[in-house]
């Protein structure tokens, strides 16, 4: 056997070699899977004789064209069985003399197709027939013939494959009797004839395995045969839902939907109250807007003063404390606005010493003045009318003085430079001093903001 004649039995050999690898793990192929198959082709013909008597130089010529059709059965297991008929027009050199011959092969073949993805097979086929030899001034002849090779296929759609073969097809003592009567000898050389073909055509498949809901997978291997139109499935059949959110992929939007969102027709989450945590994640489903949440959806309140961070404006007002709609006290608004004004900082009688219910207040004060570093603010003391008016000026110093001296003991984190202290005795009266609640009202505490 020449090298070229050794190309077609070691290509199959190396494909069988490889295949096993790939082919045999598709599960559940959807394409090319039983029925009968028609196959139409054209190729070339390239001969390889090996008779050659000296004297009576016999030959024929080369590379020839094919044509053919071929029908086989395809098991649902891939394996097939079948037909196949082909000709070519050739020319036959005997003694100097060229004539046409024409060249039939019909031929029972048996083959597997491994699939090797959904739309591509390869195959090894092999079979035996008889080869027709026919020229107008001589005998026909028919001689035995064997064939081998490899092919693939490749589908265009479910019904509709392209194909492509290549095959050898071995006569042994081809053309004995044609060249007997040609040349008038009673012995020729007894030789084999090598043809080697390549051809392609298109295949068509009739009465395979149903789809009957159009998703790709036959029936018999369709675990969910009434998949609606549009779905895309997995190997057996069935619709896919990678987010798992109850609408298959197909039909999903969103198809990347945290897992436990809720989900509408279209397979996209919702987010009601808008807070960024999704409807069936989010555990406080009624957030107001604005409000800042953790990651199951719920709303802080650091100052637990009963007002949503995010919406609160003084997030760090000191438990306790009475705040307004806005989530800030009385206290945080004053050093917010500039001028807070204080009536219950208490002293001991005619001292400067802060009497215990006092320092809470402070504490809320120095907490707001923490709040706007870099702005400068004045305490002021303010007494009533009673006792002469130096000595109501000297008290309202000391105590104003006290009041400064307690913040910054207090929160050392306060720039002291940024404040000061005076008194103003009785000379701003902002109601009467003839009466105790006109008294009160006088005796007060002012924090305001300076340049």
């Amino acid at each position: 056997m020449s090298k070229r004649t050794a190309v077609i039995p070691v290509a199959a050999a190396l494909l069988l070699a490889v295949l096993p690898g790939t082919a045999f793990g598709q599960r559940n192929p959807k394409w090319g899977n039983g029925g009968v198959e028609f196959n139409a082709h054209v190729g070339i013909l390239n001969d390889e004789p090996e008779f050659k008597p000296g004297s009576t130089g016999q030959d024929l010529i080369r590379r020839d064209a094919i044509v053919g059709g071929r029908v086989y059965y395809v098991f649902p297991w891939r394996g097939f069985f079948g037909g196949e008929v082909q000709n070519s027009l050739q020319r036959l050199n005997i003694a100097g003399s060229v004539s046409n011959m024409q060249t039939w092969w019909f031929t029972g073949v048996i083959g597997y197709n491994f699939q090797i993805g959904q739309n591509l097979q390869i195959f090894p086929v092999a079979g035996a027939g008889a080869t027709r030899f026919a020229i107008e001034t001589l005998t026909p002849e028919t001689d035995f013939t064997l064939s081998y090779g490899v092919g693939a296929k490749y589908y265009v759609w479910r019904d509709v494959a392209v194909r492509a073969d290549i095959r050898q097809h071995h006569v042994p003592n081809a053309l004995e009797d044609i060249r007997k009567e040609a040349t008038g000898q009673d012995e020729v050389i007894s030789a084999d004839l090598i043809m080697n073909e390549l051809s392609i055509g298109v295949s068509y498949f009739l009465g395979g395995p149903k789809d009957s809901d159009k998703d790709g997978v036959y029936d018999r291997g369709d675990l969910c045969p009434d998949t609606p139109l549009g779905q895309i499935v997995d190997d057996h059949g069935c619709p896919l839902d990678t987010d798992l959110d109850g609408v298959p992929d197909g039909w999903d939007q969103c198809p990347n939907t945290p897992r436990g969102a809720t989900v509408d027709e279209a397979g996209c989450p919702r987010d009601d109250d808008l807070d960024m945590v999704l409807n069936g994640i989010d555990q406080c489903p009624d957030t107001p807007p604005g409000a800042l949440v953790d990651a199951h959806g719920c709303p802080f309140d650091t100052d637990n003063d009963g007002y949503l961070d995010g919406i609160d404006r003084c997030p760090d007002t000191p438990p306790g404390a009475v705040v307004d709609e806005t989530g800030c006290s009385e206290i945080q608004e004053g050093i917010k606005e500039g001028l807070l004004v204080l009536h219950n900082v208490y002293f001991d009688f005619n001292e400067d010493t802060l009497r215990p219910e006092s320092m809470p207040i402070l504490n809320e004060v120095g907490l707001a003045l923490l709040q706007r570093p870099g702005i400068k603010f004045e305490i002021q003391g303010h007494t009533d009318a009673i006792g002469s008016t130096e000595y109501n000026q000297e008290l309202s110093d000391r105590r104003a003085a006290t009041v400064l001296n307690y913040l910054i003991a207090r929160y050392p984190e306060l720039d002291v430079g940024l404040y000061s202290a005076r008194g103003l005795g009785e000379s701003r009266p902002i109601a009467t001093n003839e009466t105790p609640e006109g008294r009160q009202e006088n005796r007060r505490v002012v924090f305001r903001e300076i340049d």
